[in-house]
């Protein structure tokens, strides 16, 4: 996992209007909360944050710095999103210590052509996240599978994935990541004609022969002497 610092403020846990004010100066209130703590409220700048993740991703280890000198080293376990102005309302983040594992999951990526490509195949990607513990700084950003070596009809699984001895995947090795399948064959539609002349000649689903009217029955009624 990548690692970067945030310079981060404390702040007092306010109500609606002093959080109304933080995200008007530019500030994205927050918490940061986690085992044997008490939590605390911070704020970190938007323009900050959004560097960071796009810089090192979410599952990044930061690092917030506040002006009195202190650190907290934090992992961000959520944040939320403004839908309609599509801004930050709050991230929640958690702490960690370097010297304790901790579980993540970390995002899979293809590298090369299957072979099976040329054969018709299609690669399809069936998992797109592992699930790992390791040390923070042990856990990697992602991991690249090669998948040039797949033919039609084959599969990589969890458990052909080598991670190494420092990261222990929880995802469970059955789990298919990357298989390359035959391309889905659609059926041909039927010729304009045939389908009208089966559509006219058909009788609906469901449908009940109507019994004769008094005007259709053959048979006569016996005139009485």
């Amino acid at each position: 996992m990548q690692r970067v610092g945030i310079e981060a403020v404390r702040r007092e846990s306010g109500k609606h209007g002093k959080l109304s004010a933080l995200r008007r100066q530019g500030y994205i209130p927050g918490v940061v909360y986690g085992r044997g703590m008490t939590a605390t409220s911070v704020a970190v700048p938007v323009r900050a944050f959004e560097r960071a993740r796009r810089t090192a991703g979410d599952s990044a280890i930061i690092d917030l710095q506040f002006p009195d000198g202190a650190s907290m080293t934090t992992v961000v376990h959520e944040y939320q999103m403004n839908p309609i102005r599509d801004t930050y309302r709050h991230v929640d983040f958690l702490s960690i210590a370097l010297d304790e594992k901790l579980t993540s999951r970390v995002a899979i990526k293809p590298v090369g052509t299957p072979i099976g490509l040329k054969d018709g195949g299609v690669l399809e990607h069936s998992l797109y996240e592992l699930e790992v513990e390791a040390l923070p700084l042990d856990i990697p950003d992602f991991i690249e599978v090669d998948v040039s070596g797949l033919g039609l009809k084959h599969s990589i699984h969890v458990g052909d994935l080598n991670l190494g001895e420092k990261v222990k995947v929880l995802t469970s090795d059955a789990v298919t990541v990357f298989s390359v399948v035959a391309p889905a064959v659609e059926e041909a539609p039927a010729p304009a004609g045939e389908a009208v002349a089966a559509a006219e000649g058909a009788a609906p689903a469901g449908a009940e022969t109507a019994a004769p009217t008094a005007s259709e029955d053959t048979t006569k009624a016996t005139p009485k002497k």
